[in-house]
């Protein structure tokens, strides 16, 4: 069975373990030497005060997750400056974001189908329209002696799958009543659903009378895709948004995005994007290309070789390491807020996806803090919800707060309930039980990966372990990319459920994650292999 997502809150942690740096003892290096690690979070200088853009670092190899500047910070560069024109269309501003109109649907049928001993029975209900559901309400009348034989589930035209009854009731009769779905929410209702009714056992049977959905939701306007998208092609894209990934490494120079169609050094927007030089990204604290510029480069290069670095022979060999390639979003914690250097991180991927035809299928975010202002949710909400119109996943850490219940909190970005959206807790460096420092929550963490003591690169050539939920979600971030280059036809929320349903269970993770378990990699990519039809094998090259 799936396990659902339940309704997510914001965090009140001033940040997120992470990294630091301490001295690789596990693999020899011979390249250059490991480095201490100096970056933008490290205390202030003067009297441990902070500055506007320190936070404290407790000591050893772990750092709290990063979170940027405090909201309201003003920005070192107009507004205007990060309108990612192109000379005919521009990208829609969030305060523009398209008008959505409630609506609400009802679709039944009446199959009078018989329930017979150790078959499935299935019926099938369709929408013509498509409306971002709310609420999803199952109304079910089933005729059958002893319910207990009985495993009843419904699966939308995504393949999301939920199971309404699961051989309870015993020997009492029929399953007759409504059912609220809120695993659904945030699904499209346009195709079709099907109800399907296993009898598990012999003597008893019974009939399939009727059912129906209630559908409640949101039309959706003109959307900020103006142009249809262009085809994909490629390796799967992994944008780390971060401090600056150090491109010129030796483990990460050729595991790179490059943009074929900017001119390096040559100071002009050669792709007419609205950022000049923007080789490997772009950096959204000083809307340029240059992606090293600013805080937390360590952090952001240490998180992009878990993911991607290359199998060399040196350092770390990355989880995705031949099999996809990334794009670095620098200038995360400089510039502007966190809140409002997301969003412009945010139109800079839909744009370079829809409008360039980059295959940009995920993004790492190491990062998030506490906002208790609805208005400011909000924001959060509506960037995230443009990485899913444009299908995108969101890898997100969850916080580092020593054993804490994020459950209730409004930590921002993990705690989106969104079908794109997949939070990771960590585990401790033997990957048996929660890590000390990571903070969990069965209602908004999902599943939990290693990340303490965590070998990856660091600027200017060298390696170091670090720990916190910083170093889990680049690893679930690597899996993911490793699903997407063996199916190249899944959607970021089919990726995110087959996560969720290949975890290991850890008894440790119960009742601190939603699906008591933690990352499997190898079964989450012959998940996705499976899903491969025999048309799909050829385009994968497989």
């Amino acid at each position: 069975m799936e396990i659902s997502r339940k309704p997510k809150s914001p965090v009140s942690q001033s940040t997120r373990a992470d990294d630091t740096a301490k001295p690789a003892a596990a693999k020899p290096v011979e390249k250059t030497p490991v480095q201490t690690a100096k970056d933008g979070f490290d205390s202030a200088p003067t009297g441990g005060a902070r500055g506007s853009n320190f936070v404290d670092r407790p000591k050893g190899n772990f750092v709290d997750r990063p979170t940027g500047l405090p909201p309201g910070t003003p920005s070192a560069l107009p507004a205007s400056a990060f309108t990612f024109g192109s000379g005919h269309v521009a990208v829609r501003p969030f305060a523009e974001s398209a008008a959505r109109a409630p609506v609400t649907l009802q679709a039944s049928a009446t199959p009078n189908a018989k329930v017979n001993d150790l078959q499935t029975t299935t019926s099938t209900v369709s929408f013509d329209q498509d409306v971002k559901l709310d609420s999803l309400k199952l109304n079910l009348d089933l005729a059958h002696t002893y319910k207990g034989d009985l495993v009843v589930k419904l699966t939308s035209p995504s393949g999301k799958t939920e199971t309404l009854h699961n051989r309870t009731g015993g020997s009492a009769d029929n399953i007759k009543g409504s059912f609220d779905l809120a695993a659904f929410k945030g699904e499209s209702t346009k195709g079709t659903w099907t109800l399907s009714v296993e009898d598990k056992a012999r003597r008893d049977t019974g009939t399939l009378k009727s059912w129906s959905l209630d559908a409640a939701g949101q039309t959706t306007g003109p959307g900020p895709i103006e142009e249809p998208q262009k085809p994909l092609s490629g390796p799967p894209v992994i944008a780390v948004f971060d401090g600056g990934v150090d491109f010129k490494h030796s483990d990460l120079d050729d595991a790179m995005w490059v943009n074929p169609n900017e001119i390096a050094g040559d100071g002009i927007d050669n792709d007419e994007n609205g950022v000049k030089d923007d080789v490997y990204g772009y950096n959204v604290g000083y809307n340029s290309g240059d992606v090293l510029r600013g805080s937390g480069t360590d952090h952001g290069t240490h998180v992009a070789g878990i993911i991607a670095a290359e199998d060399n022979g040196e350092g770390n060999t990355g989880v995705a390491a031949g099999k996809a390639k990334i794009m670095s979003l620098g200038g995360l914690y400089n510039g502007a807020d966190l809140l409002t250097n997301f969003e412009r991180g945010v139109d800079y991927m839909v744009k370079m996806k829809t409008e360039h035809g980059v295959n940009i299928r995920a993004v790492n975010a190491s990062f998030g803090n506490e906002y208790r202002n609805p208005a400011d949710v909000k924001r959060w909400t509506d960037a995230v919800q443009k990485l899913a119109d444009a299908d995108i996943l969101l890898v997100a850490a969850t916080a580092n707060g020593n054993g804490s219940n994020l459950n209730n909190v409004p930590d921002m970005p993990a705690n989106i309930d969104l079908p794109n959206v997949i939070t990771v807790a960590s585990m401790d460096k033997r990957n048996d039980k929660l890590a000390s420092f990571s903070s969990h929550g069965d209602k908004v963490v999902e599943l939990a990966a290693v990340g303490e003591d965590v070998l990856s690169t660091v600027p200017g050539g060298g390696w170091e372990e670090m720990s916190g939920t910083s170093m889990a979600t680049p690893t679930v971030a690597g899996a993911a990319a490793l699903m997407f280059a063996a199916n190249p036809e899944l959607t970021a929320a089919q990726v995110r459920d087959l996560l969720v349903q290949t975890v290991e269970v850890d008894a440790d993770l119960k009742g601190k994650v939603s699906t008591s378990g933690k990352l499997d990699i190898e079964a989450a990519v012959a998940a996705a292999e499976a899903t491969l039809t025999e048309d799909d094998t050829t385009v994968a090259g497989r």
